[in-house]
């Protein structure tokens, strides 16, 4: 959405209407072919994905670059830092296979989100409170970016549930973990959802596979809570919901109730949040057995963080990471890893704590990359 300085007033200039058609249709900015990956669904990217050389795949969408006003807090850049800071890195030479995310469709989307929202948010028909709740002025560019950064998370989850002979073990997104759209409202950064889309696409599409009464979890460990997630599952018993987060942080007014919230009191160091964790995620994996795990891989409970109100180190991060992986590893289950929040400034800490994720699950999963 446009805006004028009008008398000291902020006045809002609505776009012309488009439709959710136009939103996904390149002709509408010139946006190139090989950006705008838009021209398969998120399975058939998978698919392509899945022939790549490389043990770990990384989807990305940021190539699509959403205009923001000066100073705005959102670190939008620090996606594209991630991805070139791992691509720089010559220990990863052969690890990591990277690839453009693809859009959603709107079946996908609306398996979660109501349409009604959907239609609403695309065509840029949304209020000032609704724009001030999702944190970003509306623009044809952060509709085309949301839809990508969704379609990123469902093509990495097609690539390690789909049959295929070269079906990942774990598959990335360096985007995504938009753990606060709900099913019609977006708020907190988060346009849709991406991991409850890529949920409801994996019961659709691989029934067979996860016939059991539990067969995914999501475990969310950005230092916010899921709330978007923990009310969209809410009375959907096959999705384990599990949010580790700091108690006295944001979301502050709409908090929900995930099948398992754990609260960590501000200051938290490594330890304490790292023996809670230990604690949790065995008893949630032999508890629930999933078949399906989707880590929410926020960073901002970073010491450095503007938003985060913990004190864990990198270094602490890092064994977290690794303590998912070594538990998802022993237990032979798909994993499906997003990016999540990481508000340092300058962004550089997030960005290394962020990189360290995709790192470290390249390090793991070259070892161990297909099959089940």
């Amino acid at each position: 959405m446009g805006q004028q300085q009008l008398g000291g007033r902020r006045t809002f200039v609505r776009p012309g209407r488009v439709s959710l058609q136009e939103a996904v249709t390149p002709e509408a900015q010139g946006i190139t072919d090989e950006v705008f990956a838009n021209t398969m669904t998120t399975k058939q990217a998978a698919m392509q994905a899945l022939d790549m050389e490389e043990p770990f795949l990384a989807f990305y969408c940021d190539t699509y670059v959403v205009p923001l006003p000066p100073k705005h807090r959102f670190p939008m850049l620090k996606y594209a830092a991630t991805r070139a800071n791992l691509e720089q890195d010559s220990s990863l030479k052969g690890a990591i296979g990277f690839k453009c995310s693809p859009v959603c469709s709107t079946e996908e989307l609306f398996r979660v989100h109501d349409k009604g929202y959907v239609e609403r948010v695309v065509s840029g028909d949304v209020t000032p409170n609704e724009e001030r709740a999702l944190g970003f002025p509306w623009s044809i560019a952060l509709i085309r970016r949301s839809l990508a950064s969704t379609g990123g998370t469902v093509a990495a989850m097609h690539a390690v549930m789909a049959d295929h002979p070269r079906r990942r073990r774990a598959a990335s997104h360096i985007a995504g973990g938009t753990h606060h759209a709900f099913s019609g409202h977006g708020e907190g950064f988060c346009v849709f959802n991406d991991i409850a889309v890529a949920a409801a696409a994996a019961l659709v599409d691989y029934p067979e596979q996860l016939d059991s009464k539990t067969p995914i979890i999501v475990v969310d460990l950005d230092v916010h809570q899921g709330n978007g997630t923990a009310k969209m599952f809410e009375a959907e018993p096959r999705v384990v919901t599990f949010s580790m987060h700091g108690e006295k942080n944001y979301p502050w007014r709409s908090k929900m109730t995930s099948d398992h919230d754990v609260e960590m009191p501000d200051d938290a160091d490594d330890e304490l949040y790292l023996r809670t964790l230990g604690q949790w995620l065995p008893y949630l994996l032999d508890t629930y057995a999933p078949r399906l795990v989707f880590f929410q891989a926020g960073v901002d409970a970073l010491k450095e963080d503007s938003f985060g109100r913990l004190a864990m180190t990198r270094e602490g991060l890092l064994k977290r990471n690794n303590m998912v992986y070594t538990e998802c590893i022993r237990r032979g289950l798909p994993l499906v890893i997003c990016m999540g929040g990481g508000y340092s400034r300058p962004y550089d800490a997030s960005v290394l704590a962020h990189s360290d994720v995709y790192r470290s699950a390249a390090f793991r999963y070259r070892v161990v990359p297909y099959g089940r």
